[in-house]
């Protein structure tokens, strides 16, 4: 409880969810005093609008959790990562989450799974990682619309929809977004396209397949014939 108490302290920041584009939060008051939350604005979960899914990566804010932060690690429940707005984000009460500085984190693993902060705060997921390169995954999320019916007169819930992109880094540099296919490979290996072609068909790879994507990128990257 200490180390949450101290993690708060350090990371809280006062923005009102107001600001932000989803309608399923609300900025309220504090269920009971807290000396070092009573000043601050708490974001509440529930919401005013029934949209369907999540915004949130993990399905529940129960998982372990360790913060990163100027050489410091801080273990705990309750972190997730909110997809839509683009936080990291610390439930605390039932129903109520706060929004942690992002410039102070360096990383932090949810459930067993590494996310570091490359450029202008934003955090995405470490897949592989070794001295030539480094697989990276980011998160969106947005709202679908909900179908409308003319005939009933009636129309379904909004939905989260959440959608992801893979980066390669190398040498402190962020490739462009590109997804688990041949096209992608060829558009990072322009002159190793006949190389990479031997090398999916010899093997039986299945390049949507994370494990066998990272394997073709280790063959190509340490092998330059």
């Amino acid at each position: 409880m200490k180390n949450i108490i101290t993690l708060i302290a350090v990371f809280l920041t006062v923005i009102s969810y107001s600001q932000k584009n989803d309608p399923n939060v609300r900025s309220g008051q504090m269920h009971s005093y807290n000396p070092i939350l009573s000043n601050n604005i708490n974001k509440f979960l529930n919401p005013q609008k029934r949209i369907k899914g999540s915004r949130f990566l993990f399905q529940n804010f129960q998982e372990p959790g360790i913060i990163y932060t100027g050489g410091k690690t801080h273990t705990m429940s309750g972190l997730n990562i909110d997809a839509l707005n683009q936080d990291i984000v610390l439930k605390i009460g039932k129903d109520s989450i706060l929004i942690l500085e992002k410039n102070k984190i360096d990383s932090l693993t949810i459930a067993g799974r590494k996310f570091k902060k490359v450029s202008s705060n934003s955090f995405y997921e470490i897949l592989h990682n070794n001295e030539k390169f480094t697989l990276l995954k980011g998160y969106d999320c947005h709202i679908e619309k909900g179908r409308t019916n003319v005939m009933k007169g009636t129309t379904e819930n909004d939905y989260y929809k959440l959608t992801n992109k893979y980066f390669l880094y190398q040498n402190e540099t962020l490739s462009n977004p590109f997804e688990l296919n041949k096209k992608a490979v060829f558009n990072l290996f322009e002159k190793k396209q006949k190389q990479s072609k031997k090398y999916i068909k010899n093997n039986r790879l299945n390049l949507k397949k994370e494990g066998d994507f990272i394997k073709l990128l280790n063959h190509l990257i340490y092998n330059s014939n």
